[in-house]
């Protein structure tokens, strides 16, 4: 699967049939990370700009990711997230 989101050069993935807890995989040029939607628990390395940039692209679409998470886990297809 693509990309979900792509805000300034920053990739946002979902992957099908992942663990819990609910989370987004995010790659840039600074670093990979996952952060985990409710939480905001940060795994991995990034700059402090790209993690801010993620912190508000989840306040701004919080209820389109966790529709996302939730077709992801059942195997059903799942596109992009508009802005």
């Amino acid at each position: 699967m693509g990309a979900v989101f792509v805000i300034q050069g920053i990739l946002i993935y979902i992957y099908a049939f992942d663990h819990n807890p609910p989370h987004i995989h995010v790659r840039s040029g600074s670093g990979k990370f996952t952060i985990t939607i409710k939480d905001r628990i940060v795994e991995g390395r990034a700059s402090s700009r790209t993690i801010r940039l993620v912190n508000e692209f989840i306040d701004s679409h919080e209820a389109e990711i966790m529709e996302v998470w939730e077709k992801a886990q059942k195997g059903e297809p799942i596109t992009k997230i508009k802005r």
